[in-house]
């Protein structure tokens, strides 16, 4: 008997977290399939009928199943739908897949439109360690298992401002207006969330952050002050990236650093913060 999930949408957006499992989709000793799906995906690579999707460095388009249902971040939008999982066979039922009505450009727009095409049309789905495949007559979708967000390495400490780089791939230094240095530090309240404060150099936010999908989201948010038009696209840059963080903590020059990048962004922009 194959296994439904229900769709999980608040204002269209999703409530999607999970942790990956070792299972094989439609082994006879693997238990619950869907088990098998749980965790958040990574788009690597696919194809449609006309040709193949135009995945860069730079494309960030996410897959995540739980108990809820399946959701995540395509290049422009939120989006999430009801799902059905019968051993290795897969399908989207119903009204199909629900998604927000921002824009973002062409390339982008094309990329998400041929994205949940292929998502909708896909019957069959298996996965080999931290690789699930989903294929259909014509549609073919790879995806990597995503790492849980460094949550240890980035809750309760400060993070200054070392850089940011524009759309178009130029890297600035940061600066502010006095006693607004840019900084982010996520506190811990608990198990879901806690607090969070930030500054872009002029602007001030206060608010609460939640985990949500395997990753912090801003839940809340006041922001307080006013920007000179000098800061007004590090304003911009900071503000993006806060708003749908996608988080990685690196090691640079002796250095620990915390990039965040806007969910859903297609370009190199990104914040660089160091503690």
């Amino acid at each position: 008997m194959g296994a439904r999930r229900g769709l999980g949408v608040v204002a269209l957006a999703i409530a999607l977290a999970g942790t990956g499992c070792s299972a094989g989709i439609g082994e006879p000793d693997s238990g619950d399939p869907d088990s098998a799906l749980a965790g958040t995906w990574l788009l690597v690579s696919g194809r449609t009928a006309d040709g193949p999707l135009v995945v860069t460095p730079d494309t960030h388009v996410t897959l995540t199943f739980d108990d809820d249902g399946m959701g995540g971040k395509a290049p422009c939008n939120d989006y999430g739908a009801d799902y059905e999982l019968d051993g290795d066979s897969f399908e989207v039922p119903g009204s199909g897949i629900e998604r927000t009505l921002m824009g973002c450009g062409q390339e982008p727009e094309a990329l998400e439109s041929a994205y949940l095409s292929a998502l909708t049309e896909v019957d069959t789905v298996t996965r080999d360690g931290d690789t699930l495949t989903m294929t259909g007559a014509d549609d073919h979708l790879e995806l990597r298992l995503q790492e849980p967000w460094p949550r240890a390495d980035v809750v309760d400490r400060r993070w200054v401002l070392a850089a940011w780089t524009d759309d178009a791939g130029v890297v600035h230094r940061p600066t502010w207006e006095r006693g607004r240095r840019p900084f982010v530090r996520l506190g811990q309240g608990g198990d879901t969330g806690g607090r969070i404060s930030a500054s872009t150099g002029c602007r001030v936010l206060e608010g609460r952050w939640l985990e949500w999908r395997g990753a912090p989201h801003v839940a809340r948010a006041e922001w307080h002050g006013e920007c000179p038009d000098r800061l007004m696209d590090q304003e911009m840059a900071v503000g993006n990236a806060l708003s749908e963080p996608v988080l990685e903590v690196r090691e640079r020059a002796g250095r620990t650093e915390l990039v965040l990048r806007y969910a859903h962004g297609n370009g190199p922009a990104e914040v660089v913060y160091r503690r």
